[in-house]
């Protein structure tokens, strides 16, 4: 059994697979976190972050949501990332030039609506956006929060729609504590200027896949899936396959009479 959907379905479909004796793939939701250290080339990574929380609208499990910067770069990076969000095109999504388009259903946009404001409650600030479009279809303003943190709503939850999420870590050590302080455990995506920093950084964050100096995404040649509540088991490549097998042993002895 295969599932890819939100929380409440994979408890769904992972406990009737466990009454059937059945083996389960979970590949639930993500709150992933976009790392940005003090070395990394700043204008590159803000167009990168656009990019990874911005497509589809903010709708995937595997868009960044979380981005943890490096304090001596956080301001550079801001500045940059909330002017690229400003310049999105916001729109219909038949028409070629829109970059955002609305969110699939009602209940999702007021499921965002209400993490700006309990985040801003809490205590983090709106930097942009932040409210419902009028109109037809469920629009709403690409949307970015600065100082945020665990225990706001922003941070803690998965945010699937035009929401960033913007926090600043005082070194690597903190930067390391912000990324795995979350239920879920998708992806990470770090910049850096030094590869070997990032993969060093990155086996301290738990997550089904690490990209460094890249947008997570998934890939047919990649196994692809999810650690804690982001799901189990592995979908895509040869390891997604063997998902879908079992294992069996064969012993053959030679027979002498």
């Amino acid at each position: 059994m295969t599932l890819t959907g939100s929380d409440r379905a994979g408890a769904a479909v992972g406990s009737a697979a466990g009454r059937a004796a059945k083996k389960s793939v979970l590949e639930l939701g993500g709150s992933d976190a976009f790392v940005v250290l003090d070395d990394a080339d700043v204008g590159a990574a803000a167009a990168a972050a656009v990019q990874a929380r911005f497509a589809n609208s903010g709708q995937s499990c595997v868009c960044a949501k979380r981005f943890i910067v490096s304090a001596s770069v956080a301001d550079a990076f801001t500045s940059a990332f909330v002017a690229g969000v400003e310049a999105l095109r916001v729109g219909d999504p038949r028409e070629p030039d829109t970059q955002v388009g609305p969110l699939a259903r009602d209940d999702l946009r007021a499921a965002i609506h209400r993490q700006v404001q309990d985040s801003v409650a809490a205590g983090a600030r709106l930097l942009t956006g932040g409210r419902p479009l009028p109109g037809d279809g469920y629009f709403y303003e690409r949307t970015v929060l600065a100082d945020t943190g665990p225990g706001m709503a922003a941070f803690d939850e998965e945010t699937f729609g035009p929401l960033a999420a913007l926090a600043v870590a005082r070194d690597d050590e903190d930067a390391v504590r912000l990324a795995n302080a979350t239920a879920y455990g998708l992806g990470l995506s770090v910049w850096t200027a030094d590869p070997a920093r990032g993969v060093a950084l990155a086996r301290r964050v738990t997550s089904g896949a690490a990209f460094v100096n890249a947008i997570v995404a998934s890939d047919p040649r990649l196994p692809f899936g999810g650690t804690k509540r982001s799901g189990y088991g592995r979908e895509l490549a040869a390891a997604g396959i063997v998902e879908f097998t079992n294992t069996r042993t064969y012993w053959v002895g030679r027979w002498s009479a």
